[in-house]
């Protein structure tokens, strides 16, 4: 199984702000003040912003390319566990620390659909 434990460069959180109930009804946008990259599959994120760089490994690169304001994160939840072999809760719990954590950093915004 992949080791989704270590997606980000990021360092993790324990606020969230995602609510877990509402996976069908929540789109993951990226902020307009990002410009992102893919090499070897990572990819390097620039907050144009604050000029800030992260870093996202396989499967951070894998919700990042989902984060266009037109996949649920329960669509999102669902990709991942089609692409890699995980647990899906894990899966789950990866997803949203990973959104949560790029939602505080302002790289990412969520909205109702």
């Amino acid at each position: 199984m992949a080791d989704l434990a270590s997606t980000p460069t990021l360092l993790r959180t324990t606020e969230s702000l995602i609510d877990r109930t509402q996976l069908d009804g929540i789109v993951l946008r990226s902020s307009p003040d990002v410009q992102d990259t893919t090499m070897d599959g990572e990819t390097v994120l620039l907050d144009l912003s604050t000029g800030r760089y992260y870093t996202l490994n396989r499967l951070g690169s894998v919700i990042w390319e989902h984060c266009t304001g037109q996949s649920t994160i329960a669509d999102i939840h669902a990709a991942i566990c089609d692409r890699f072999d995980v647990v899906p809760s894990r899966a789950l719990d990866d997803l949203v620390d990973l959104a949560n954590e790029l939602i505080q950093e302002g790289l990412l915004q969520q909205e109702r659909r």
